[in-house]
């Protein structure tokens, strides 16, 4: 299917108009529509699940929505992986994969996200053990800049570190496989605890749970904009999860915060209708205390009056060419503005008390980095470029955004 009309991503701050919206049918219809729009030199973007706060998407040539490119392609339990098409929603592949006594290692608070769209900005979860999904990729499919669909998997592990966080900027994905673990279940034990006993408790938690990850509360009322329930000022939500062996006995559901279920049930936090725009930068995990500390000085002295929570999670070090993982096990700091609220002004300056922290984005989250700090942040910034014009020799997969960051 073909049309063309204005498109908008899921939090309402992204808006444009491409030349014409293409829906292929499956798989073939894809490959001969992408190779039209190649032969056509046009420029092309692929807009997953419109997640993303930054203009990634944005195109005035053609934007593909694979998202009839679904479901669990094969699965092979012995060696614990399985290939999945790449406009699967995170939250589709849980089922099957359960089926198949497999599961995804980790994930975040929100499944609605393309499989493709998630690895390709390098999104995750929270845990000390645990990669991001995009150190899941064992291979993908990708059509490149000359309409050749190229198999990318370990045997040519340049390509495969270039394209596990790419941001699309190798040619649309088309399937993608991934290296999953053994089905498990997870059991929540949220709390609320003022900062002073996270702190206290800081290194037990990392050290206790599968899962732990906390948002802070400047005010009263921060917890409202992520819909947490009544938090105090200056206490924290803590997510707490616990695994549970899959074939454990069955046991009740229970109440949020203290339920226990499958793991792909228990990760999403329910939000579907976005009331922020987030920005999240990842820092090495050694100066996590240290970042928190300058956090909260900047958010209560600065700006008193922006009430986001801060979300802290953490990740274990991959070595994928643009993954806020290359190299470190890092803690990701997230804050967000309010919609309608000029918040600018804050998140620059976030933005600049990170900075000597050498922190790194979430790329389909609100940043300010330009080509300089790109090339200085990412050690493996050339080799990606080498490989980017190789897949992509006339820049069709380029857009404004993207050429101010890699053209």
């Amino acid at each position: 299917m073909v049309g063309s009309k204005q498109w908008t991503n899921w939090g309402g701050n992204q808006t444009f108009q491409p030349s014409r919206i293409v829906t292929p049918t499956d798989e073939a219809d894809a490959i001969a529509r992408i190779r039209r729009a190649v032969a056509e030199k046009r420029s092309i973007r692929v807009a997953g699940g419109g997640h993303s706060f930054t203009p990634v998407v944005e195109t005035d040539g053609a934007l593909f929505d694979l998202s009839k490119l679904s479901g669990v392609i094969s699965a092979d339990r012995s060696k614990r992986r399985a290939e999945v098409a790449a406009g699967s929603k995170i939250a589709a592949l849980g089922a099957p994969l359960w089926q198949q006594g497999l599961a995804i290692a980790n994930q975040g608070d929100i499944d609605v996200q393309s499989v493709a769209g998630a690895i390709a900005t390098g999104t995750k979860g929270s845990g000390t053990a645990f990669g991001s999904m995009s150190s899941a990729v064992t291979s993908l499919r990708i059509v490149n800049g000359r309409g050749e669909v190229v198999d990318i998997d370990g045997s040519d592990p340049e390509k495969l570190r270039a394209a596990q966080v790419s941001l699309g900027l190798l040619g649309p994905v088309l399937r993608v496989g991934l290296q999953l673990v053994p089905a498990y279940r997870l059991r929540e034990e949220n709390v609320i605890l003022p900062m002073s006993e996270v702190l206290r408790q800081w290194d037990f938690l990392l050290a206790e749970y599968r899962h732990f990850s906390f948002w802070w509360m400047p005010a009263d009322r921060s917890s409202h904009m992520y819909k947490l329930g009544e938090v105090a000022a200056d206490h924290c939500f803590v997510k707490l999860l616990r695994e549970i062996p899959a074939d454990a006995p069955e046991v009740p559901v229970g109440e949020i915060n203290g339920r226990t279920d499958r793991a792909h049930r228990i990760y999403p936090d329910g939000t579907t209708v976005a009331e922020f725009h987030e920005l999240e930068y990842m820092v090495d995990a050694a100066d996590a205390r240290s970042v928190v500390e300058v956090m909260r000085e900047l958010m209560w002295k600065r700006f008193p009056d922006e009430i986001s929570p801060l979300q802290i999670r953490w990740q274990k070090a991959d070595d994928a060419f643009l993954s806020a993982q290359t190299g470190r096990d890092t803690t990701s700091v997230s804050v967000s503005g309010e919609i309608g609220r000029d918040y600018l002004p804050f998140l620059r300056a976030v933005d600049e008390a990170l900075r000597p922290f050498f922190a790194r984005p979430h790329w389909g989250k609100l940043h300010f980095l330009d080509r300089g700090r790109v090339e200085r942040l990412y050690p493996d910034f050339e080799r990606f470029q080498k490989v980017r014009r190789e897949m992509d020799p006339d820049d069709l997969f380029l857009n404004p955004h993207l050429a101010h960051l890699f053209g």
